[in-house]
């Protein structure tokens, strides 16, 4: 072994040694004059956060100031009787040795030091870690039970879907989180935050409400007895959640700044918690609203006609499109004693108020009819049950007409629904409203009107689902169109003229959805 390595080994095992002193500085300038031609210095060191250098230790014969007021140098620097030795760890300045001697130095001990410097500068800075670590031991531990904390948390709310209990579990877990006394829910009602549970005592002025709906920033009131964090959804503040008075052992006391970001992380969970209960209460609503419609449906479709009826000397078609799931249009037919007797009505509203409505008055008109009575009395009869059994904003627009083979004549009540079309000898007339619609007032009277219909004409009952269909610009088909395409199709059959319609009507309306039912009755007699 060379003798600058046997120096270099004997100066490592001595610095080796450092760590199982209390006195670092001065082991480490003893080092350095014990195994180099230096025999007086001083060392100086920066402490962590400090970019000041300070004195760590110093020979006996050696004049040093307590601070020093040099820059470290990039590398070692040598003078006649003088040496500055940098110790750096990376980028990182962690002190100077400065070292003095009354003979020339040799290149090799210039190298011992290099690589002195090198093994004290690694030395020091893996002590400084060890001792950050050792101090930031507690906040590590605090931050894991502040996670472990928050994922227990966050697992027992993500479960509740009801959002009363959530309320609830939302203010148990504050309450417990913070030690606080009190503590409160608020969510957003239009433009400010009203409590939705609460526990305590916790007052938040419409100052401090309005600051958290625009700066979207926990908020620290009262000298921080009380603290409140917004509540953020994906694109808006949902809510606030807040505190008040938090326990201590000396009693009551103000929040620290880490429960006030503890509290904005647990903001964070209930914001989601929150928008899974929203979710779940509008699949509810959703299922409970599929099953309305489809019972609802159910009932529709046991009322209308599942089939057109054969009718000696009169041709019917009929056109039934709801515009959901469940309309509110209804059309039926009666075959008696020679007489063909055709209903169409259009109930207000949609979905299975409206089902039930027109249950009701199918019921009504079944039984009303097979009586025998004109359509003057049961319109009058549908409007006094109706009005007695309906909610006050439910009607029904309701055209009745019969045509009797025989007589070659057409009797009709319109009560409020759209003019019904009679095709006769070339011409389109119209059957106009003679009366309220169904259900509006209890004392209404209506009265049978009747004209000729001879062999040849045609009637066409429709709802206003057809003359009311609009387009992608919000314009509506019109009456116009309609009496256009009758007096073109004037002698068509039945079935052809209610597929024009339907054409003509898909072809205006194009891609724009259908908003309301569509109901046409179309019957011509032979």
């Amino acid at each position: 072994m060379s003798p600058l390595v046997r120096r270099l080994a004997d100066f490592v095992h001595d610095l080796q040694q450092i760590e199982r002193t209390s006195a670092r500085g001065e082991a480490i300038l003893d080092a350095f004059t014990r195994h180099t031609a230096f025999a007086g210095g001083a060392l100086y060191l920066c402490e962590p956060r400090d970019s000041k250098l300070r004195l760590a230790a110093r020979t006996s014969q050696f004049v040093a100031p307590e601070i020093l007021d040099e820059e470290i140098p990039a590398d070692l620097i040598a003078t006649f009787g003088q040496v500055l030795v940098p110790l750096r760890a990376g980028r990182d300045h962690l002190g100077l040795v400065k070292l003095t001697c009354e003979t020339a130095h040799s290149e090799d001990d210039l190298e011992v030091l290099r690589a002195a410097a090198a093994f004290v500068s690694a030395l020091i800075a893996n002590q400084r870690l060890v001792q950050e670590m050792r101090e930031g031991d507690f906040q590590l531990k605090y931050r894991v039970w502040e996670l472990e904390s928050l994922y227990d948390i966050g697992l027992s709310i993500a479960g509740t879907l009801n959002i009363d209990e959530l309320a609830d579990e939302v203010l148990f877990r504050t309450i417990s989180l913070l030690n606080a006394r009190s503590a409160a829910l608020l969510l957003r009602d239009g433009s400010t935050f009203k409590a939705y549970r609460s526990f305590g005592d916790v007052n938040l002025d419409p100052d401090a409400l309005a600051r958290l709906g625009s700066d979207a920033a926990p908020l620290s009131l009262g000298g921080g007895m009380t603290v409140a964090v917004p509540i953020k959804g994906n694109n808006a503040i949902i809510g606030v959640l807040a505190a008040c008075d938090r326990e201590t052992r000396d009693g009551v006391g103000a929040f620290e700044p880490n429960e006030i970001r503890l509290l904005s992380l647990f903001a964070n969970q209930v914001a989601i918690a929150l928008e899974n209960a929203r979710l779940h209460l509008e699949a509810l609503e959703k299922q409970a609203m599929e099953r309305e419609f489809e019972l609802a449906a159910t009932i529709q479709r046991n009322i209308l006609p599942k089939a057109i009826p054969s009718v000696d000397r009169i041709e019917i078609a009929a056109l039934a499109r709801p515009a959901r799931q469940v309309g509110g249009d209804y059309h039926t037919f009666f075959d008696r004693d020679g007489v063909l007797t055709m209903v169409v009505g259009d109930v207000a509203g949609k979905s299975m108020s409206a089902a039930l409505l027109v249950s009701a008055l199918h019921a009504a008109v079944q039984l009303l009819v097979a009586e025998g009575r004109e359509l003057g009395d049961v319109a009058t009869e549908l409007n006094t049950h109706i009005f007695r059994w309906s909610a006050e904003n439910k009607f029904v627009t309701l055209i009745l007409v019969s045509i009797d083979r025989e007589a070659e004549t057409i009797q009709f009540v319109n009560a409020g629904h759209n003019p019904a079309y009679v095709l006769i000898s070339g011409h389109v007339e119209t059957l106009k409203s003679h009366g309220l619609p169904i259900g509006i007032l209890a004392q209404s009277k209506y009265m049978t009107q009747t004209r000729s219909f001879p062999a040849g004409s045609a009637v066409v009952l429709y709802s206003d689902g057809i003359t009311e269909a609009e387009n992608e610009a919000g314009e509506e088909f019109g009456n116009d169109r309609l009496e256009a395409l009758l007096r073109d199709g004037m002698y068509d059959a039945p079935g052809r003229m209610k597929d024009r319609i339907a054409t003509a009507v898909d072809g205006f309306t194009g891609m724009a959805p259908q908003k309301d039912d569509q109901t046409l009755v179309i019957a011509r007699i032979a």
